[in-house]
Parts: structure tokens; C-alpha cells; sequence
């Protein structure tokens, strides 16, 4: 190796860590799949990373969500939490024990090569590689005192890093996205859950009392914050899920937003693409529900994550992402997972902080690279969320979307949660005076800024790992550390 090289690589290594909870409900609950979201513990990770030149502590932050890492059934609530929180333990630990680590690229290839719990699915061991990663990587930041996307852009976080993806041989080297597309500004992609309240009139109970004046039907959310963008959750539920487009589809044509875009979120509910194919083409035989199918942008994830490569439950899928492009999120588990669904006939991915931030650039760049040389049908990745709330997943995962050139990405924290009322008060001020363009005071509580359905990214950009505040980790509960 050069030593021109070798000087080019960051020399680090992770000292300790410490985890942390705070508790928060949802404001209203958020219905997906087989799931119903009430109460979201919050989780942060910190980690102290030594450098050549300093010791520096990154911050990584997500919540806890039921049955989306895990779907299995037999588990509870409280089991999940214990489980994800021993993942993000393990990985940590895993990765103090690994001594020098040359950058995030080594960081990556040692997480991939740890195969975290064996009892418990691969998407959840990704989480807790995740957050350690994402805590790296503000660290990182931290200590050169630049921007996730300049760090990234000048070549100096991954360097000279690839890797070579595997689908049941097919391989493909691929290093990770580096180009500079961020934006000032994203569109916000709204979520409307199974359950969420479609007008005024359907009326909803509010678990808080805080931030009362925020939107909280669908018909406020197009009114107040001029959404162009839809995520909309069905539930292979035959009659019920069309009724349901049938009804959104009354509050959208109403509120008379032009241009409107969709995605349909399957959450794998579907047992094959025959089956999802046959409720689609019911869909399109609808001509109240043409605006719809002539302008949904992706069919996020039909298929239950252990069948969704299989070649029998995808009988059908090249025909269909033809159509309409079809991409998978939760089976999105690996490094390689995205190639594989590409190869078996998907569109792409989504983006998610809480899936890997460097599979998420590897993901970008062979999305790009599959557009660039085959016309068979449009690759693509979006922009999902996973119900995440500022200041510190929110931000971090908006960093990640701004730099891979997204131009809308689903957002619903702000939409199930009272704004930031699960922070303590005394971060509010701060909040507002770093990241003001973000945030707006409603009721003496900080809630994400809408404008004409937009969300402005510039202190985002400018920020570290998107953030430049104190994240406070000291009001948060300790429950590991190491």
C-alpha cells in the first residue's frame, strides 16, 4: 500500500459509548401493517471516538418502533425494545473491540461481517450497525468541523473504499455515492396511515394537549401545508384498501392540490406479485381513481421480507416494474440486497438513515449506474422515513436524503408526534436559533416548518451531520454503555 494512500485514511478509534431513552407518545396513533404506534421510545447513541489530533464525541438518535425491525408476533413490545437495544450494544462493543479502524469504510465492512444476533432478523442487526455508524460519522464530522456533505464529496470519508456486491454470484464492484446533488429545499412526501383521519369531520383524540394547532387530518395537511406528495399505506385488505384510495382520493381532488404524486407502501402484506398485480389492475379498472394510477411514482415493499426475492413470489415483477416501478425497504436487510432485488427484477430502494448510511450511498451509486446503462424499466430510490423526529434522527436522515439528490422524501414524525415536546424545554431556544429555518414555535414548542409543502435544508446542509446543536445527551435515561 502507498503510503500516499495510507496517509489519506482516517485513523480512529472508538473509545466507549453509552445509550440512552427517552420516553414519547404519538399524538395521534400511526397504523401500518399489522402494527399500531402509540407509544415511541426515543433512543441515542454517543460515542467517543479518538483521533490522531483529539477525542471527539458523534451522536446518533432513532426511535424505537414496534414490529418494523421485527415482525415476528410472538415477541412483544417490550421484548423489541431489549432487542434493539442489545443490537446497537453488540455493534458498539464489536466496534471498540476492533481497536484502529481506517475510516468508515473499514467501520462498514467490519459491521457487515458481524452477524449481530443470530436469533433475530437481519434488518434489525442492521440497526444497531446503523447507529453506531451514523454516530461515527458525526464524530467525523465533528472533528473536521465541515458538513456531512462536503466531508463526503471531497472523496476523504470513503477514499478509495469499494466493495463487491454478490447476487447468487453475479457480482458487482461498487463504491459508494460521493457526488454533491443536496439542495436547499425537499418536498415532503405525507404519510397517511391505515388509520389517520382523512377530514375534520372524522374527528381524532389527541393523546397530548401540546402543539394542538397542528395539522392533524389529511384534508389539514394539503390546506395548511400545501403537500404535493403522498405515501399512502394499504393492507392487501381487498375492498377496504380501495374504498379507502376512493376516499383519499375525494379529500385530494377537494383540496384541488395540483400535480399530485404518490407512492403506495405495501409494508409487505402481500403474499406474491400475482397477487398485488391483481389488486393493482383493479385499481386502474377505476376511473375515480385514474389521477391516482396515472401518477403513483413507486410501489414500496408488497411483498413479506422472506419471500420477496423468492423467483416464485416474484413471478411477474419485471412485467409490472415495467409499469410502474416497484422497490423493496424492509428487505433492504444487507449490503447486497438492493443488487439482489435489482437482479430479480425490482426498481430499487428506499434511503433510510436507520438502514446504513454507507449502504445507502453504495445503494445511490449502483441505482445511478443500472439508470445510466439499461433501459429496460426506471430505477429509482425514495426517500422513506421511520416516523423519526428532530432534532437529531430527523436531521441526520435529512442530511443523508439532500446529498443523494432525492427531491421528495416521506416525512410523518411531525405528523404523529407534538412537535419536539419530547425534548426538554430548556433545548427549545437553541433549536429554534440553529435550526429556525426548520423549525417554527407553535405554542412555545418547536415543530417542523412547511412551506408550500417544502422543508428548507440549509442549516441541514451546513451542519455536521445535520445538526449543530448540543443533543443533550445527559436528559436522556442511560440503559447500556461500553
Amino acid at each position: 500500500m502507498s503510503s500516499f494512500l495510507r496517509s489519506n485514511w482516517i485513523e480512529m478509534r472508538i473509545r466507549s459509548w453509552r445509550l440512552g431513552t427517552r420516553p414519547s407518545v404519538t399524538r395521534i396513533p400511526f397504523r401500518y401493517g399489522t402494527a399500531c404506534l402509540t407509544e415511541c421510545p426515543q433512543a441515542m447513541l454517543e460515542i467517543t471516538v479518538e483521533f490522531s489530533n483529539a477525542v471527539v464525541r458523534g451522536y446518533a438518535a432513532d426511535c424505537f418502533p414496534p414490529l418494523w425491525f421485527d415482525k415476528s408476533p410472538e415477541r412483544t413490545f417490550t421484548q423489541q425494545i431489549e432487542d434493539m437495544i442489545e443490537v446497537i450494544a453488540q455493534s458498539a462493543n464489536n466496534a471498540v473491540v476492533a481497536g484502529e479502524l481506517n475510516g468508515v469504510g473499514e467501520l462498514a465492512t467490519l459491521q457487515w461481517e458481524d452477524g449481530g444476533i443470530d436469533t433475530r432478523p437481519p434488518l434489525l442487526n442492521n440497526f444497531g450497525h446503523s447507529m453506531v455508524e451514523r454516530a461515527v460519522i458525526d464524530a467525523l464530522c465533528r472533528n473536521a468541523k465541515t458538513s456531512f456533505r462536503e466531508f463526503l464529496c471531497s472523496g476523504k470519508l470513503y477514499n478509495e473504499f469499494s466493495v463487491v456486491l454478490d447476487a447468487w454470484g453475479v457480482l458487482k464492484t461498487m463504491r459508494p455515492w460521493r457526488q454533491d446533488h443536496s439542495n436547499d429545499r425537499i418536498a415532503v412526501r405525507h404519510t397517511v396511515g391505515l388509520s389517520d383521519p382523512l377530514t375534520a369531520g372524522d374527528g381524532v383524540a389527541l393523546s397530548s394537549d401540546e402543539c394542538v394547532e397542528l395539522p392533524i387530518s389529511l384534508e389539514d395537511h394539503l390546506r395548511v401545508n400545501g403537500i404535493r406528495y403522498l405515501k399512502i399505506k394499504i393492507g392487501n385488505r381487498g375492498k377496504a384498501d380501495i374504498e379507502r384510495l376512493q376516499e383519499i382520493m375525494k379529500v385530494v381532488t377537494s383540496a384541488g392540490n395540483a400535480g399530485m404524486k404518490f407512492t403506495l407502501d405495501g409494508n409487505e402484506q402481500y403474499s406474491s406479485i400475482s397477487e398485488f398485480t391483481e389488486f393493482w389492475e383493479e385499481l386502474k379498472s377505476l376511473g375515480e381513481l385514474k389521477q391516482l394510477t396515472q401518477n403513483v411514482l413507486a410501489i414500496e415493499q408488497p411483498l413479506r421480507r422472506n419471500i420477496a426475492l423468492n423467483d416464485s413470489a416474484t413471478l411477474g415483477l419485471r412485467r409490472l416494474s415495467r409499469e410502474v416501478p416497484v422497490i423493496i425497504d424492509e428487505s433492504d436487510s444487507g449490503r447486497d440486497e438492493c443488487w439482489k432485488a435489482i437482479c430479480v427484477g425490482y426498481s430499487g430502494t428506499s434511503s433510510k438513515a436507520c438502514k446504513g448510511v454507507t449502504k445507502s450511498l453504495l445503494n445511490r451509486q449502483l441505482i445511478e449506474e443500472m439508470q445510466q446503462a439499461n433501459e429496460d424499466r426506471e430505477y429509482l430510490m425514495t426517500g422513506e422515513d421511520l416516523c423519526c423526529v428532530g432534532v437529531v434522527p430527523l436531521q441526520t436522515d435529512l442530511a443523508l436524503s439532500s446529498v443523494l439528490g432525492l427531491s421528495h422524501v416521506e416525512r410523518n414524525g411531525h405528523h404523529y408526534h407534538a412537535g419536539l415536546s419530547y425534548l426538554p424545554e430548556e433545548m427549545y431556544g437553541d433549536i429554534l436559533v440553529s435550526h429556525g429555518d426548520l423549525y417554527r414555535n407553535v405554542n412555545g414548542v418547536p415543530a417542523l416548518r412547511i412551506d408550500h409543502g417544502m422543508l428548507n435544508l440549509t442549516s441541514v446542509n451546513e451542519g455536521g451531520f445535520g445538526f449543530r446543536i448540543n443533543p443533550r445527551f445527559d436528559t436522556y435515561h442511560s440503559v447500556r454503555e461500553g
